[in-house]
């Protein structure tokens, strides 16, 4: 036991000690750190230990998993900043899971007996589930972004078909509808209104729009208008319609799917309310009886 013991004092200073040194060393990093969002990034002071660790051991940013990474930053954050977030990404969960991990040590330093040994065990779960959990962030954030764009798109859809039914032209229908409203969905559609303006054909822009997005349901609607927009399509707002009912329709099964899932969630405490309830009741009889 007093073998263990030293060992595990020796692994928290030489943590410990390690970390501060990366972390002090990290002062290159500022300028690139200094403008994420505390909200978005949290404990974002520490991310310059991930940057050193990645300088240290080169870690490969070419690779598949860094690609498709690469590729999910291009969808959040655009183009222009994939490469910037993709390095933030990998920071972030290098530095947090490697700070939790430091943190359990220092307590199994100061623990007595077989808690240190717990906490030691304890620090290697925890830093790989929170590895874990900021390798799938990227993942989350796009799955909650498309609830938006999806929850809104069955509406612009509908005014859009409207406005190009009375007779507008599609670019100018959309350019209405994009202004129509501040939400995620109506702001990525007025970069399409602004990239056709600036020289963009209207089937790229609606292209990068479906990209953007990055919804089957989306790239399922411009692929449509695309092919309209090659073809010449006469039957546009006849088809828009028909467009806008399958929208509706399947935003209506998702709200009733996720009624669904929101009653099955609530089975959880509702057994735990009935399980507290039991012991309660059972409780006094049980006294009573001599039990």
């Amino acid at each position: 036991m007093i073998v263990i013991r030293l060992l595990i004092v020796v692994l928290a200073l030489a943590g410990t000690g390690i970390y501060l040194f990366l972390l002090l060393t990290s002062g290159k990093y500022d300028e690139m750190i200094s403008p994420l969002d505390e909200k978005e990034f949290m404990v974002k002071d520490a991310y310059g230990v991930g940057f050193r660790i990645m300088e240290l051991f080169k870690i490969d940013l070419r690779s598949a998993k860094a690609n498709d990474l690469r590729e999910k930053m291009k969808v959040l954050y655009g183009d222009k900043y994939a490469e910037y977030y993709l390095r933030i990404f990998y920071a972030q969960r290098i530095s947090l899971s490697l700070l939790v991990f430091v943190i359990c040590l220092i307590f199994a330093c100061m623990a007595s007996g077989t808690d240190g040994i717990v906490l030691l065990g304890l620090g290697f779960v925890v830093s790989g589930v929170v590895y874990y959990y900021f390798s799938t962030l990227a993942q989350s954030k796009l799955k909650k972004q498309s609830v938006i764009y999806i929850s809104d798109f069955p509406d612009a859809i509908s005014t859009l078909a409207l406005l190009v039914n009375s007779g507008m032209v599609l670019r100018e229908a959309w350019s209405q509808v994009a202004f129509s409203s501040d939400k995620p969905l109506f702001i990525q559609m007025r970069r399409v209104s602004e990239d056709i303006n600036n020289g963009m054909s209207e089937a790229d822009a609606l292209y990068a729009f479906s990209i953007r997005c990055a919804t089957p349901e989306i790239k399922k609607f411009t692929s449509f208008i695309i092919q309209g927009l090659e073809k010449g399509n006469k039957d546009l707002a006849a088809s828009l319609r028909n467009q806008s009912g399958e929208l509706w329709e399947m935003k209506r099964q998702s709200v009733l799917q996720q009624g669904q899932l929101a009653a099955s969630k609530l089975l959880i405490p509702i057994f735990v309310m009935f399980i507290g309830i039991l012991i309660m009741v059972m409780g006094p009889i049980m006294t009573n009886l001599g039990i």
